[in-house]
């Protein structure tokens, strides 16, 4: 506990009530929300207090990925092992079970983005206009983002959101968060008929769901910088 300034994320807030404890488990950082007028001391005692269920929440941390040639990375749900492309190939590319990168070794991580990126939008953009045309509703736009807590959102006015981490999951599951986001331009809200409308899209939700419940963490462990020092 001598490091305990250190190594968690004190937040004093005016309309705090509570000490609030959280562990991100993409991250493991720990942070702490402390009433305004709340003591370091008093900070302290509630950590020490709280310390299995921190040591439990650290261990279901996953570890993170980083990206250097031979690292296998899923593509659509399938590992492919990172390789530099061979000289008649031309930029990325995916071949057996191997993703090809045109680049250098010192640019793999960036490079490993850009095609996830790319083959997203690529694969995710058609189904998402196919299932807005179920629902007899028009999209404004789509978006790629990497976000920490959502895989995909829908406004009021028609733009959808997706994390394009979502192509390293199954087709199934991927289709599953398209259908979920495209219900809401009809439904928004998780209503009956919302639901109803999932299913009728995608008979399979409940289980693809699950999944994105049970491993969705796992596609957010993979850092795709060239360095990472946080």
């Amino acid at each position: 506990m001598e490091d305990f300034q250190n190594s968690v994320i004190i937040n004093r807030r005016k309309r705090a009530r509570r000490f609030t404890l959280r562990v991100c488990q993409v991250t493991g950082k720990i942070s702490l929300t402390i009433p305004f007028r709340s003591s370091i001391s008093a900070a302290k005692k509630f950590l020490e207090d709280n310390q299995n269920w921190v040591n439990k929440q650290l261990n279901q941390v996953i570890p993170k990925t980083y990206m250097s040639i031979g690292t296998r990375v899923p593509v659509e749900g399938i590992e492919r092992e990172i390789s530099l492309k061979k000289p008649r190939q031309e930029g990325h590319s995916l071949g057996g079970k191997k993703l090809f990168l045109d680049c250098t070794e010192l640019e793999v991580g960036v490079m490993t983005k850009e095609f996830l990126l790319s083959h997203a939008a690529e694969v995710l953009v058609p189904i998402i206009k196919q299932n807005a045309e179920h629902v007899t509703k028009k999209i404004k736009n789509v978006r790629f983002k990497d976000t920490k807590s959502r895989w995909g959102s829908c406004s009021s006015e028609g733009s959808l959101m997706i994390n394009w981490r979502l192509i390293m999951a199954p087709p199934s599951v991927y289709r599953y968060v398209v259908v979920h986001e495209v219900s809401h331009l009809k439904y928004m809200n998780h209503g009956v008929e919302f639901w109803k409308l999932v299913k009728t899209l995608h008979p399979s939700y409940l289980e693809d769901r699950a999944w994105l419940r049970n491993h969705g963490r796992k596609l957010k462990s993979f850092v795709f910088k060239t360095f990472d020092c946080s």
